[in-house]
Formats: C-alpha cells, sequence, structure tokens
C-alpha cells in the first residue's frame, strides 16, 4: 500500500476537480512525461480511498511498463513528480479562485517589463474585480493597498510629471495605500490576538492575556479610529467591531464591552464580509455562552441573547459560507438544545422542520431522527422519543454522547431507575475508557452521569442522597446541556420531600 502525502489530495478533489487534474496533467506546459499521466490514470481508479493493498509500487509499474522489469528508483521518481504537479494544481486552482490577487501578480510583472498599455489594461481590470466586492475585508484591503501602491510606483518611474494636479493625484494614491495597510494591519492584529486569547483561555495557558492587554495600549484605537474617519479610510467601522470583539473577551466581567461589541457588529452587518460575519457570529454566541458558564447570575439573560443571535444567523443565512452551503450539523445541535433549553418547542419543531433539509444528505436522516427524538422528550412523549432513538445507528453518529445522555434521562422520567442506573454506569465506562472524546465533553458528561446516578440513589433505601448539597453542585458545573434537567429534577424532588414532612 502507498504512503505519499499526494493521496490526501486526490482524495479531496471533487469529480470535476479530478477532470480538471488530469487536463492540467496533459498539458504539455506543466507536465512533459506520459508515464505521469499513465500513473495518475491507475490511481484514480481507487478514488476516493487509497488504502487498498492492491495499490503497490510493483504493481503500479506493471501497469505503466508491462515490457519492462521494475525498477524502484524510476517508481520513486514518478510518484515524485506526480506530487509536485498536485502541489502545482492546488496553486492553479487557488490563483483561479483568487482572480484579484491573480491580476495583481500579472501587474507587478508587468510593470517589471514597463509595458505600459497592458499595465492599465490590467489595473482596469482589477479595479473592475475589487469593485464587485462591496464589503471590506482583510483580504481586500491588502488587495488595495498593493493596486494603489503598484500604480504609484509604476507612475513615478515611467510617468511624466508636467502638473501639479498630476503629482497630488499620484500622491492620493499612496495615501490610499498606507491607508488600506493600515486596515489590514488592525484587522489581522485584533483579529489573531482575539484568537489567540479564546485558544490560550481554552487550555488553561497563563500569562498571554498580559501580552493582549499590552497589545491594545499599545495603541490608541479611539484617536486612530477618528484618524480613519476623518480621512475617509477604508474599514474604520469594521475595525471597530474586533476591536470591541476583543475588548469583550479580556474584560468579561465588564457588560459594558459586550454591549458595544454587540452594537457594533449589528450596526455594521452590511459592511462585513460573509467570512467576517461568520467569524464574528462565532464570536458573540460563544461569549454568551461562557458568560453562563461564569455565573448563574449571568445565565438567564444571556441564555436569551444566544438564542436571539441565533435567530438572526439563521434569518440572515449567515451559517453558509463560501466552501459549505449545508447547514453545520454542529451548528443545528447547538440551535436544537437552545431552544429545548428555554422551551421554545414550537419554534424548534418548525426549526427542525425548516433548517433539517439543509443538512449535509449524508448526515441528515440520523440528525433528524435524534432531532424528533429530543422534541418527543421535551412533550413529555418518552415511548416516541425512545423509538426514533432506537433507529439511529449511534456507533457512527456525531451526536452518540448526546443520545446516550437522552436515554438516561427518558429512563429516569419513566422512573424505570434500574435501567437508568445501568445506562449511567455504562455511559460513564465508556467516557472513561474512550480517548477519541474530547476533554471538555468528557468531564461535562462525567459530571452529568456523576448527578444523576446521586438522583437514582436517592429513590433507593440503602443510599442517601443531600439535594440541598447536590443542587449546588449542579448550579457550579458547566455543562449546560443537561443542568437545567437536573436541576429541576433536584427541586421537584424537594418539593416532594416537603409534602411528605
Amino acid at each position: 500500500m502507498l504512503d505519499y502525502s499526494f493521496l490526501e489530495i486526490l482524495s479531496s478533489l471533487t469529480r470535476d476537480e479530478l477532470k480538471s487534474f488530469r487536463r492540467f496533467l496533459v498539458s504539455p506546459y506543466f507536465n512533459r512525461s506520459q508515464k505521469v499521466v499513465k500513473l495518475y490514470d491507475r490511481l484514480i481508479k481507487f478514488y476516493p480511498s487509497f488504502d487498498n493493498t492492491a495499490i503497490s509500487k510493483e504493481n503500479l509499474h506493471k501497469r505503466i511498463s508491462p515490457e519492462l522489469p521494475y525498477n524502484e528508483i524510476t517508481m520513486r521518481r514518478l510518484l515524485f513528480d506526480l506530487q509536485k504537479l498536485c502541489e502545482k494544481f492546488m496553486s492553479q486552482v487557488f490563483l483561479e479562485n483568487r482572480k484579484a490577487e491573480t491580476g495583481l501578480f500579472a501587474i507587478e510583472e508587468l510593470a517589471k517589463r514597463g509595458t505600459t498599455r497592458m499595465h492599465a489594461h490590467s489595473v482596469r481590470d482589477v479595479k473592475d474585480i475589487l469593485a464587485r466586492n462591496d464589503v471590506i475585508d482583510a483580504d481586500t484591503c491588502m488587495n488595495f493597498f498593493r493596486l494603489e501602491t503598484e500604480q504609484f510606483y509604476f507612475k513615478m518611474i515611467h510617468g511624466k510629471v508636467d502638473k501639479n494636479s498630476f503629482v497630488e493625484s499620484e500622491a492620493r494614491k499612496l495615501i490610499n495605500g498606507i491607508s488600506y495597510l493600515i486596515s489590514y494591519f488592525m484587522l489581522e492584529a485584533i483579529k489573531h490576538n482575539d484568537v489567540l486569547l479564546n485558544y490560550s483561555r481554552s487550555f488553561n495557558v497563563k500569562g498571554n492575556d498580559r501580552f493582549i492587554s499590552q497589545f491594545i495600549n499599545l495603541f490608541d484605537f479611539e484617536r486612530l479610529e477618528i484618524f480613519m474617519k476623518e480621512h475617509s479610510l477604508a474599514g474604520h467601522s469594521i475595525i471597530r467591531v474586533y476591536i470591541n470583539t476583543l475588548r469583550a473577551y479580556l474584560y468579561i466581567d465588564n457588560d459594558f464591552y459586550y454591549d458595544e461589541f454587540r452594537k457594533s457588529l449589528y450596526e455594521n452587518l452590511g459592511k462585513l464580509s460573509s467570512s467576517d460575519v461568520h467569524f464574528l457570529f462565532g464570536r458573540i454566541i460563544g461569549y454568551c455562552i461562557l458568560k453562563g458558564r461564569r455565573s448563574d447570575k449571568f445565565l438567564e439573560h444571556f441564555e436569551a441573547e444566544q438564542f436571539g443571535h441565533y435567530k438572526t444567523l439563521l434569518e440572515n443565512k449567515y451559517y453558509e459560507t463560501g466552501s459549505n452551503k449545508y447547514m453545520p450539523s454542529d451548528l443545528f445541535r447547538n440551535i436544537l438544545l437552545q431552544a429545548a433549553k428555554l422551551g421554545e418547542l414550537d419554534w424548534m419543531e418548525n426549526f427542525i422542520e425548516d433548517y433539517g433539509k439543509l443538512l449535509h444528505p449524508k448526515k441528515r436522516p440520523e440528525i433528524l431522527l435524534y432531532s424528533s427524538a429530543l422534541l418527543y422528550f421535551e412533550r413529555n412523549a418518552y415511548d416516541e422519543a425512545l423509538s426514533c432513538l432506537s433507529r439511529i445507528n449511534s456507533e457512527e453518529f456525531s451526536y452518540y454522547i448526546d443520545i446516550r445522555s437522552l436515554y438516561i434521562r427518558i429512563y429516569f422520567e419513566q422512573e424505570d431507575y434500574e435501567s437508568a442506573l445501568f445506562a449511567a454506569r455504562s455511559f460513564r465506562k465508556f467516557l472513561k475508557e474512550n480517548k477519541m472524546v474530547a476533554e471538555n465533553k468528557k468531564a461535562y458528561s462525567l459530571q452529568f452521569t456523576a448527578f444523576i446516578i446521586k438522583l437514582i440513589n436517592y429513590h433507593n433505601t440503602n443510599s442517601k442522597t443531600d439535594l440541598t448539597a447536590l443542587e449546588m453542585q449542579i448550579r457550579k458545573s458547566e455543562n449546560s446541556v443537561t443542568k437545567y434537567w437536573l436541576l429541576n429534577k433536584v427541586s421537584s424532588m424537594e418539593k416532594s420531600k416537603r409534602k411528605a414532612v
């Protein structure tokens, strides 16, 4: 079996891209070896999986050159050549999808050759491409910077200075270029500092907060924003959104910064690129989740805020990206659970019906079965919920942990405590032994199993559970998926206890 990295590239290509790649291979400009084409034609018969034991250098050699004895050096060279051509094709695909950047490369090459007319023609083409983009993002700022400064330096070398107006118009190009470079730096620096902050906190890495705080203090963002606004520099409003994003997370205990983040985001939605909107909605929803986990005092408010952001995201299709038009399964799950937590069951039913059809076809049937099971559970239709769960191929399903949790809660609600206890202990064993479960999910799920076992023991005569202490432990936990349900069960038990007395 072959072990070459370019096989990963071939696996990732669509059928249409495979056809394009073959046209690329037969082009004499890129490749003059017919044996490389034959090698590709033989390999691609195993697409999309290339882990077949029949794929060996010896077998491939027999297909490519049956008349010749096997030569290890020749096969290594052919495989190496095919790998390099795969890399070149990836570059070609990138360039074809980034027309502005491709045009800028051409402009720079034409400038070196001093071809004035072609240079001017290419500049107009790139201007037209950039003009069709009605939003400003970091890539657009960099492209404008390169275009404006390239025009300035070309005219400085090849142009004829005969009027003051010519000097002023050319200087303006350089000023524009500088402004776009400032915008690019600010957008990228703030975005990556924000990622650094959240990445570090996720893994409890100390010290990076101080670095980020020093970065913020290094710049007077208010004055910079005023300067950019006064001079009509590109992207000043978008930079404000990113600054507020970073500040909201850095000073998470101060709600003022969240309010500023929220306000600036919604005010500038029409000016943001789809990738920026996608990123920033992820950040504001993530903030609400994090804020709710920090204290019960904020939980109700930020649960509602989170749900509101989800609604805006859905209504405007902000879940779509340039590379994916399907509803992401993780996002679908999060919205589903949020609706269930808030008791928005009619809305939840409509959501499943309207947005379930937008899930990837391969994942859709299983996800819809789980969604129906959860909705039945929330409506106390436990037999129907179990029926849905039983039809899911859970071992291959991405919501596997959610399914196990839901089974336990259904058994508990049906007062089938023996089945609930068995399922909880089995789930706990699975979590401890399975290394593929993310550590945060494992911790939350183990907390849930510990709490549910205590609740089950409350019903057993041979074990006592302190409900007051258990309620405090649940409130301090971060598993928001089952937290409401657990607290509700403790509360109902407390009421039953008081009635009995």
